[in-house]
């Protein structure tokens, strides 16, 4: 039946918790399980948190602030330390998971219901009591002043040298006029390197230093620091410890990130940030991060950008690799002694990993390779390290005879400098138009499935040294004899074993009768005449389905083909 509710309720209440707030709705002729009366908890000038008497229970229930991302970890905290009792049920509220908290204590009167006000206050008072005193103490003891170690950031030896070597604390870096260039202003860390970053300082202690790896920073004339390598970890360090108040210098906050795709990552991290400082209870994180973070500090004169990178590692400070294109922009720039030109071509590089990263991967790192590689006969294994900036790096020369004959030859010697930039740029551009083709749009779209992508994709890599050559003359026409080349070994094949399929396509030898052909009408003779085995000669299984399939795509594509004999072929094969 449960209690009554109405004014007198109230009263009743409000004398036996004299120091809650207490509130009533009883409005004139409404339903009993319309009414409701609640109680303050500790927090009594709270009413966002409340205990409430409503449809014949006492729950905790959360509502307004408590609601919202900023106290999460306070709700969740809750949650946490009750969730082994059995006397309670957490609920959804207002739309929202688990915002209330229902005590199993029966109600019949008045009496009955402060006992269970008493039994869920006993619960939740001394859980929100010391949330709050940890949140309070943690205020108390975040890292407010500015930093005022000793400043070990001796730079002396750089009036004298090209470089110099310095170690220094965070807070002596912080205290200088550190700004990003241009052609360096991407961040791109995402949740994985926020996490572990997080975890790493989590473990400094009040008595150590804490190394976290190499910054180069070089020094111009009007004394700003600009950062060649380490921004990644000094832009997220920076919102860090301004998420843990600290109020001393922090230098990268003014500088701007222009890109759309930046910004979405400032974003996240800051959002990231805030979740793993709202959870912590560590109260001398922040201090521990100002003074015993240090870094070794590689400073350079403002004239010596070409000297930066010849000081990249190949791991950086946390033993992640750099990737190969990280190696590649440093190898490259080494040779350019412009800085203005080296500004500029480190900026494109930038642009192109941060805005168009899937064209370049599959550009350099799969049809480029492969294709210089099947030029020479030559195996290769796709998950061999640093391959792609290997193959890519400068050949040697001989310094008495300047390169020269730039051609844009996909399997041309890779020189040195501005000579790379060039050439990926020409490739990676062609390679776009090429992904807009009917012809590669249909094979991706009718070879994705089962193990069939396994043969689209060198299909579509030799189809690619075709393009590169030809552009769209007898495109589709050459499409049916590569395809039909590469499916011979799907059609003799019971596995289709990656490594099996690219050594096959190298065997094949079609990169060269391209290259050799000085007409399509040369190379398309050749190709269709090496084709011995045909799909409709199987009769079931995988075969079948992916003869099926090549039937699909060129049924789509017959409209395309203009020469006479690929048409007589053709209708042979699929018709």
């Amino acid at each position: 039946m449960g209690a009554w509710i109405n004014e007198g309720l109230k009263d009743f209440i409000q004398r036996k918790f004299p120091d809650r707030k207490v509130y009533v709705y009883c409005a004139y002729r409404t339903w009993q399980s319309n009414r409701y009366i609640y109680v303050t908890t500790i927090l009594k000038d709270d009413i966002d948190i409340h205990y409430e008497y409503v449809g014949g229970f006492v729950e905790l229930h959360l509502e307004g602030k408590y609601q919202s991302n900023e106290y999460k970890s306070f709700t969740k905290e809750l949650r946490r330390q009750t969730s082994r009792n059995n006397h309670l049920q957490w609920l959804n509220w207002q739309g929202c998971s688990q915002c209330r908290c229902r005590i199993d204590s029966i109600v019949t009167d008045w009496g009955n219901l402060q006992i269970a006000f008493r039994d869920i206050m006993d619960i939740f008072d001394p859980i929100i009591e010391k949330i709050e005193k940890a949140n309070a103490l943690r205020e108390s003891y975040q890292y407010t002043e500015a930093y005022s170690g000793a400043n070990f950031f001796n730079e002396e030896n750089l009036n004298t040298e090209e470089v110099c070597l310095i170690r220094c604390s965070l807070g002596d870096l912080f205290c200088k006029n550190l700004v990003i260039p241009d052609y360096q202003r991407n961040y791109c860390w995402e949740d994985k390197q926020i996490n572990a970053l997080w975890n790493s300082l989590k473990e400094i202690r009040e008595q150590e230093e804490y190394h976290l790896g190499t910054i180069i920073l070089q020094k111009d004339n009007n004394g700003k620091y600009a950062i060649i390598d380490g921004q990644q970890r000094l832009v997220t360090l920076t919102l860090i410890v301004q998420q843990l108040k600290y109020q001393g210098k922090l230098p990268l906050l003014e500088q701007k990130f222009i890109s759309e795709n930046s910004r979405n990552h400032i974003a996240n991290s800051k959002w990231i940030i805030n979740y793993l400082a709202s959870r912590t209870y560590d109260y001398t994180l922040c201090k521990r991060i100002i003074e015993k973070l240090t870094f070794t500090v590689l400073l350079l004169k403002e004239s010596r950008l070409d000297l930066a990178y010849t000081f990249f590692s190949n791991e950086n400070s946390k033993g992640v690799p750099l990737s190969d294109y990280d190696l590649l922009k440093a190898h490259h720039l080494r040779y350019i002694f412009i800085e203005s030109q080296a500004e500029h071509l480190a900026t494109r590089w930038n642009n192109i990993i941060e805005n168009d990263y899937e064209s370049l991967e599959k550009t350099l790192a799969t049809h480029l390779y492969r294709l210089r590689k099947w030029m020479r006969k030559n195996d290769y294994n796709p998950d061999e390290r640093l391959r792609v900036k290997e193959e890519f790096s400068t050949a040697l020369i001989f310094q008495e005879i300047p390169p020269f004959g730039e051609k844009f030859s996909f399997y041309e010697k890779i020189q040195g400098g501005s000579h790379f930039f060039a050439y990926t740029d020409y490739f990676v551009n062609i390679y776009k138009n090429f992904l807009k083709t009917e012809e590669v749009q249909a094979l991706r779209k009718h070879l994705q499935w089962e193990s069939h992508w396994k043969y689209s994709d060198v299909i579509e890599t030799l189809l690619f040294g075709y393009y590169l050559k030809f552009r769209e003359q007898y495109l589709t026409e050459a499409l049916f004899c590569i395809s039909g080349n590469i499916s011979q070994h799907r059609y003799e094949s019971a596995r289709a074993i990656s490594y099996k399929i690219r050594e096959f396509a190298k065997d094949s030898e079609i990169i060269m009768m391209i290259d050799q052909a000085s007409s399509p009408t040369f190379f398309l003779a050749e190709c269709a005449s090496q084709i011995k085995i045909h799909g409709n000669d199987a009769e079931s299984g995988i075969s079948m389905r992916f003869y099926q399939r090549l039937q699909d795509m060129f049924s789509e594509l017959s409209n395309n083909f203009t020469d006479s004999t690929i048409i007589n072929n053709y209708n042979n094969e699929y018709e």
